[in-house]
């Protein structure tokens, strides 16, 4: 077997996966025969993206001759996890500070690698020094494995370690500078050599993988370096050079493969899975968010119910219905994600004054049942100013609460002046809000598949 380009180590890591059965991995031994392999003097370690020529795999020469096979064997498990996560696009959809996703990303990999994948194939590459280069999901970290729930936790350490630093390096007094030179006593960046920025030992029993402790940087030493690092620890995160779609084609389409021949066994789909984001359950949150916004002053009298006995003069009891103003966002960017929208806050008990709104007030449709519902024909697709609305609503439904549907991509809302609650629902970013009336809440519905 040979794979073209390939670096000796990798085809030894390459055949094991498809052949030895004691390993039984030959779902990641097909997945290295669809990727270009690329030897490059340009990265010090590794690291995969993907161009119109395909999936792309560089190495470092020197830096795979220097380590044993069971850590290369890792590297290139690594790799592989990088093209199926999907993170670039993760990263840049979701505004987030590369250098921070990235170590987000390594963490999780290295331990879902180090839980599922046998030791007798993988062991964790170390340095020079004979530490682990790779970073491990923290001990104090205890949410699932997900990027964007791992990378808001990071962030939240990283605001409370810039509050909390003091350098501790006397000699330079905290610059990393000394006569002009890098400071001798510290690590440069005005810590003790070996110590966080905190005093506390850089390197340690840290990180987590399952049920195991593993030895990594602790966040502070993380942290303090992420600048010098850009959270690349063990290889290197190369961007795409193709649009998200297709790149999201390519990598599908060779997992695609694989699992027809049969290589996707319950034991990988259930480690891939664990790579795939999570999807939220919105329409839960949604559901108990609009119960919420049904309350006092939504309910009014309906048609008059007659008494079931039939005695002559008897009235009967007024049936009480659920009432919500609703804002539908009908710009360009919103088109095909109306009728997924206006189902996260319908039901048969409620009815809704509905305001479709672009660049102003289109019309608004008083909506009784899934019938109305049905046959609206939605006009505008044109800019997105929702405030003319919301100045409607204040005007003529003040006495109702109310829901906003919107991508998030609209002017800054000025709230104050609505006297019952607003709930707004968006499937694209936070709405920004310039005067809150202090009962609003939003949920940012980021899946759209």
């Amino acid at each position: 077997m040979n794979i073209n380009n390939s670096h000796p180590k990798i085809e030894t890591c390459v055949k094991h996966m498809i052949i030895d059965t004691k390993y039984n991995l030959p779902f990641y031994g097909g997945y290295n025969l669809m990727i270009n392999f690329k030897s490059s003097d340009s990265i010090p370690t590794c690291g995969v993206n993907v161009s119109r020529s395909g999936m792309n795999f560089y190495y470092n020469i020197e830096f795979l001759n220097n380590l044993p096979q069971e850590e290369v064997n890792f590297i290139d498990i690594h790799e592989i996890f990088h093209l199926l996560f999907n993170h670039p696009k993760r990263t840049v959809s979701g505004r987030y500070d590369p250098h921070l996703a990235n170590i987000a990303q390594d963490m999780i990999i290295n331990s879902i690698i180090w839980s599922d994948i046998k030791r007798s194939f993988v062991q964790i590459p170390k340095d020079e020094k004979g530490k682990n280069m790779a970073l491990f999901l923290p001990k104090e970290y205890n949410d699932d494995p997900i990027f964007e729930k791992l990378y808001e936790w990071l962030s939240e350490r990283k605001e409370e370690h810039s509050k909390k630093k003091q350098n501790k390096c006397e000699s330079c007094e905290g610059s990393g500078m000394k006569d002009e030179e890098e400071c001798s006593d510290c690590d440069g960046e005005g810590s003790e050599k070996g110590k966080d920025s905190q005093g506390n030992n850089s390197y340690g029993n840290y990180g987590k993988s399952g049920d195991d402790d593993v030895d990594t940087y602790s966040l502070d030493s993380i942290f303090d370096n992420i600048e010098k690092t850009e959270g690349q620890y063990m290889d290197s995160h190369i961007e795409d050079t193709i649009p998200d779609e297709l790149r999201e084609t390519i990598v599908k389409e060779a997992y695609d493969k694989l699992k027809a021949r049969g290589l996707v066994k319950g034991d990988i789909e259930t480690t891939v899975n664990k790579l795939r984001k999570k999807r939220k359950d919105y329409l839960k949150e949604i559901k108990r968010s609009v119960s919420n916004v049904v309350g006092i002053g939504n309910k009014h009298k309906t048609i008059t119910r007659l008494n079931r006995r039939g005695i002559k003069g008897l009235k009967g009891n007024k049936k009480l219905k659920t009432k919500l103003n609703c804002i539908l966002d009908t710009s360009g960017s919103m088109a095909g994600l109306f009728e997924k929208t206006l189902s996260y806050i319908y039901r048969n008990d409620i009815e809704i004054n509905l305001i479709e709104a672009d660049t102003e007030v289109r019309w608004v449709e008083n909506i009784k049942n899934k019938r109305n519902l049905e046959s609206l024909k939605l006009n505008g697709l044109g800019g997105t100013i929702l405030q003319p609305a919301v100045d409607f609503l204040v005007t003529e439904y003040n006495h109702f609460n109310t829901v906003i549907l919107t991508d998030g991509f609209c002017d800054s809302l000025d709230l104050s002046k609505i006297k019952g609650k607003v709930l707004i629902i968006s499937v694209g970013k936070e709405v920004p809000i310039t005067h809150s009336n202090k009962k609003l809440k939003q949920i940012i519905v980021d899946d759209h598949d």
